[in-house]
């Protein structure tokens, strides 16, 4: 009988030598958002939106894989659309991927190819928080995401926001749609009143989530969720279906001669 149950016959050695402290501070990724809204212009707001995810999520997992449900369920999607946006993203050059086998499996490479970005006046650089990207868009929905960060570009500006711009810059369907999405936006604690001023509404960073927000964030995380549900459904339905023709076959008589 071994004594030395801490040291087998297989058991690997680990050197340990000194190593320097990991930074502190906030996994950001830099976002010009001048440029992001002339690419909701051009190629649309989910398109990029899903570009600035994917930067987001590579500088979360650095060189680990990025599943495409990862990116559905932030998004609020199902996979194919995603799949559609990325097809619509190569076409635009914009974005290179290339399925390729990792591991035993199916693993799309993608690559942000360096392009020129075009002369905007003024260029607005920010470093967002990575986990607004996976905390609050997946909360709050594309359009209202977008709409925020509309507001994050326009914080140097000392004009008030007009209905107008919103509507253009986030490509909305008109003034209601934005009035919409600036409600959910107070809703979720992103747009608080001044304080010296109650009549002006201002531009706040969101609020840690909740217990309940956590645990919405928990259940969309989850692959085929939404198929289960649907099943769920569907199965109770045809459960339902066939228990009132029972039920009914039931009280039916025959019918006598």
């Amino acid at each position: 009988m071994r004594r030395d149950h801490a040291l087998q016959d297989e058991t690997r050695l680990r050197f340990l030598g000194p190593r320097a402290a990991p930074p502190e501070g906030l996994a950001t990724v830099a976002v010009d958002l001048a440029d992001f809204f002339a690419l909701v212009k051009t190629i649309g707001r989910d398109e990029a939106l899903l570009m600035l995810v994917v930067r987001a999520l590579r500088q979360r997992t650095g060189l680990l894989t990025v599943k495409v449900h990862d990116l559905a369920w932030i998004l609020r999607v199902p996979n194919r659309r995603v799949i559609r946006w990325l097809d619509r993203l190569t076409r635009e050059r914009l974005v290179v991927y290339h399925i390729e086998d990792f591991w035993g499996a199916d693993t799309v490479a993608v690559e942000l190819p360096e392009r020129e970005m075009q002369a905007f006046a003024p260029r607005v650089h920010r470093d967002l928080p990575s986990s607004w990207i996976v905390q609050v868009l997946p909360l709050v929905g594309r359009t209202s995401f977008t709409v925020f960060l509309f507001f994050h570009a326009s914080e140097q500006a000392d004009d008030e926001i007009h209905l107008d711009r919103i509507v253009e810059a986030a490509q909305l369907r008109g003034r209601w749609h934005a009035r919409v999405h600036l409600v959910r936006l107070r809703r979720a604690s992103l747009l608080v009143r001044d304080p010296q001023d109650g009549d002006v509404f201002i531009v706040s960073d969101p609020p840690p989530p909740g217990r309940f927000a956590r645990l919405r964030l928990r259940f969309r995380s989850i692959p085929y969720l939404r198929f289960w549900l649907v099943q769920a459904i569907l199965g109770l339905l045809l459960a339902g279906i066939v228990l009132a023709a029972l039920v009914l076959s039931s009280h039916i008589s025959p019918l006598r001669p």
